[in-house]
C-alpha cells in the first residue's frame, strides 16, 4: 500500500518547485511592465523608472538562476538515488556530486557521505553526513542515520547504532530493515525474547533474507523448535556472507548441531 508519507512528500515538492517559479513568472511580467513604463516616462521620471526597472530584472534573473539550479540538483538527487538503490554506487556517487555542483545543500552533501560510507570510506563519509546535519542545525534524514547506524552495527557499536536506527525507523522505507538489526542486536545479547518482540508484526512474513532466516532460526532454537531451525538455515548458505554474517550462521549451526 502507497505511504501517506510518499503523497506528502510530492506534494511539498510540487508546491514548492511551483512556488519558485510563479515568483519567477511574476517578477518577469513585472520587469517587462517597468521597463515599458520607463520607456514612455517622462525625463524627471526616467531615472527612478530605469533603477526600478533595473532592479527588477536583477531580481528576475536571480530568481530563475537560482530556481533552475535547485531544480536540476534535485533531479540529479532523485537518479542519483536510483542508482543507489539499484546497487550503482559509483554511479550514485557521480550523480550525487553532479547534483552539489548544481546545489550544494545540506541533502547532496548527506547523500554524498552516505555512498562514501558504503564504498568503504567511512572517515569521509562520516564527515560529510556530520557537516550536512550541522547544515540542517542538527538534523539527520531517514537516509544519513540508517546508514551512519547500519555501519555502526556491522562495526560491533550497538550503542551508537541504535539511537539513528530508531531515528530511521520513523521512514516506513527503513522500518523492516531496523526492525531486523534491533532482532539481532537483542539476541548478540541473549535475548530472544526481545528480538521477537521486534520481530512480531512480521513473523508471518516470507522468509527471503538471509538475516531473515538468521533471527527466525534462532528465535525456533530459543523455542525448541530444533529441526525447524535446521531446514530454514539449511536453505541460505553462508559462503559468501561478510564475515560478520558468516560467524553467526557458523555459531548458530554449532548450537543445532549439539
Amino acid at each position: 500500500m502507497p505511504d501517506i508519507g510518499d503523497y506528502t512528500e510530492i506534494a511539498q515538492l510540487i508546491l514548492a518547485e511551483a512556488g519558485k517559479y510563479f515568483a519567477l513568472l511574476v517578477f518577469s511580467v513585472l520587469a517587462i511592465r517597468l521597463w515599458r513604463r520607463w520607456r514612455k516616462s517622462s525625463n524627471s521620471n526616467k531615472r527612478n523608472n530605469f533603477l526600478l526597472a533595473s532592479v527588477t530584472t536583477v531580481a528576475a534573473a536571480a530568481i530563475g538562476y537560482f530556481s533552475m539550479c535547485q531544480s536540476l540538483g534535485k533531479l540529479y538527487s532523485h537518479y542519483g538515488m536510483e542508482a543507489f538503490r539499484a546497487g550503482r554506487l559509483p554511479q550514485a556517487l557521480s550523480l550525487f556530486e553532479t547534483s552539489a555542483q548544481f546545489w550544494d545543500g545540506a541533502d547532496a552533501t548527506g547523500e554524498k557521505g552516505v555512498c562514501l560510507l558504503v564504498l568503504g570510506d567511512p572517515a569521509q563519509g562520516r564527515q560529510l553526513i556530520e557537516k550536512a546535519r550541522a547544515m540542517r542545525n542538527g538534523r539527520g534524514t531517514p537516509f544519513e542515520e540508517f546508514y551512519d547506524g547500519l555501519l555502526f552495527f556491522t562495526e560491533g557499536q550497538a550503542a551508537k547504532a541504535v539511537p539513528l536506527l530508531q531515528a530511521a525507523s520513523a521512514d516506513s522505507l527503513y522500518r523492516w530493515s531496523v526492525a531486523k538489526i534491533f532482532a539481532v542486536i537483542a539476541l548478540d545479547a541473549g535475548n530472544p525474547e526481545e528480538a521477537a518482540r521486534q520481530m512480531k508484526p512480521f513473523l508471518q512474513a516470507e522468509v527471503t533474507d538471509y538475516d531473515q532466516a538468521y533471527i527466525i532460526a534462532s528465535l525456533d532454537f530459543a523455542g525448541g523448535k530444533t529441526n525447524d531451525a535446521r531446514v530454514l538455515l539449511g536453505k541460505f548458505r553462508a559462503d559468501g556472507f561478510s564475515p560478520l554474517w558468516k560467524k553467526r550462521f557458523e555459531k548458530l549451526q554449532t548450537q543445532l548441531q549439539k
